[in-house]
């Protein structure tokens, strides 16, 4: 019996599914109450925009930060800071539609993170085909020595080499896009698995 060393790979591309988007609400007044106040009203005006407009209700939204500080910047000011986040379905269209209601809000940033609702299934399905990758080596290998696979000795698994973003080469079917911007292509989500396996030969 000996041992034989093999590294399985696998990379697979996924379309995502998830939009997480972060809002970030600002506010800059001469006093704290005032950049308060004013910071309220243009978090309720986005969020009735989002109810109105996209039907996305208020509780909807998670609440990530809220703050009133001083600004260093410029003296005498005050800054309100509110960041909500909301995961809705990876549709271009509506993702448009919101952006562009924004466009009427002042002080409001966002961010996108794209995202997979059942990552840890996907994972799976990489570790398996890593997996299958390595013992298609061994069994190269052992056949070219006259040898065969009888098991394994030792499991040697890494965390992911990385996670990328790509585009798909096509856009959604069947999609009602008003605009150029909801015809982008949709991104993907490259999970990336490395896995040591110590085959037994014989």
């Amino acid at each position: 019996m000996s041992k034989l060393s093999v590294r399985g790979t696998a990379e697979l591309v996924f379309p995502v599914d998830i939009f997480r988007i972060s809002t970030t609400i600002r506010s800059i007044a001469p006093a704290s109450g005032e950049a308060l106040s004013s910071g309220k009203l243009k978090t309720e005006q986005f969020l009735a925009l989002m109810r109105d407009k996209l039907k996305i209700q208020p509780e909807s939204f998670k609440l990530e930060h809220d703050s009133v500080t001083e600004n260093y910047s410029v003296q005498n000011t005050y800054i309100y800071t509110k960041r909500l986040s909301v995961d809705m379905n990876a549709d271009l269209a509506v993702f448009s539609e919101l952006t562009s209601l924004m466009e009427d809000l002042t002080d409001t940033l966002y961010d996108v993170e794209f995202a997979l609702s059942d990552e840890a299934e996907k994972e799976k399905q990489v570790i398996s085909a890593a997996i299958a990758n390595s013992r298609d080596k061994a069994e190269f290998i052992a056949s070219s020595l006259g040898k065969s696979i009888k098991g394994v000795d030792e499991v040697s698994y890494e965390q992911p080499m990385s996670d990328l973003y790509r585009c798909l080469a096509k856009s959604a079917d069947g999609m009602n896009c008003n605009s150029l911007e909801s015809m982008i292509k949709l991104p993907t989500k490259m999970i990336s698995k490395t896995i040591d396996i110590d085959w037994i030969i014989d």
